[in-house]
């Protein structure tokens, strides 16, 4: 399997993009009736956002929208208050994370992620990543969200956007955080972890937020 990653720029990626949605979210999940039914909502943001797409073999297979703070906002400020969070801090919201039904199982989309935290680490800088995702049966995040370190910002809400879905819940992770603990003993035993922060420096670039900070962190800690 040949996976590749490009953001979406020509008039070509951004309608595969919406193939994806049609694919996934009207013809797979029945969760839009139409895969422009996000345009008031979501999609208000695409004049600062970018969308990753990941071709297999040449052909698109999945797509993540990764949304950076500005004066417009995020998605989540219609549901939860960030203020606080945003205070010294620059934030970024993953969102419409998606696989082809025939390309599920296959670990495309933890690529679209981890290649969703390496463009925002090198572009955006981020400290914090936000994302809007489904409760699991317990109606609390999903173990692989809580293993990165993602914590809730709130109580589950239905989205009323999505027709049958499970209910959602915004969370955030702090990135200097997860970098730390991805250096840990307990850290390094963890597949996600070192999958998403193993390697952080190597493609943040030494002027990281994240990276100075887990060193200056780092250098405290040593003793004289």
């Amino acid at each position: 399997m040949n996976l590749t990653f490009t953001v979406a720029r020509t008039e070509a990626e951004l309608a595969d993009v919406l193939r994806l949605r049609e694919a996934v979210y009207v013809a797979d999940q029945g969760r839009l009736a139409d895969a422009a039914d996000t345009a008031a909502t979501f999609d208000r943001f695409d004049a600062h956002a970018e969308y990753i797409l990941g071709y297999v073999d040449g052909a698109a297979a999945g797509t993540v929208k990764v949304v950076p703070d500005s004066a417009a906002g995020l998605p989540c400020d219609d549901t939860v208050d960030i203020s606080a969070l945003r205070v010294g801090n620059r934030l970024v919201e993953f969102g419409h994370l998606m696989t082809l039904p025939t390309m599920r199982h296959r670990e495309i989309g933890m690529a679209l992620m981890r290649e969703a935290v390496i463009h925002s680490a090198r572009e955006h800088d981020m400290t914090h990543i936000l994302g809007d995702f489904f409760v699991d049966d317990s109606e609390g995040l999903r173990g692989f969200y809580k293993e990165i370190g993602f914590f809730a910002l709130h109580e589950p809400y239905e989205d009323t956007r999505f027709q049958g879905a499970p209910l959602s819940l915004v969370a955030a992770l702090d990135v200097t955080d997860a970098v730390r603990r991805a250096r840990t003993p307990e850290g390094r035993k963890s597949r996600l972890l070192q999958y998403f922060f193993g390697d952080y420096d190597s493609y943040a670039g030494n002027d990281s937020h994240a990276v100075k900070e887990v060193a200056d962190a780092d250098t405290a800690s040593t003793p004289c």
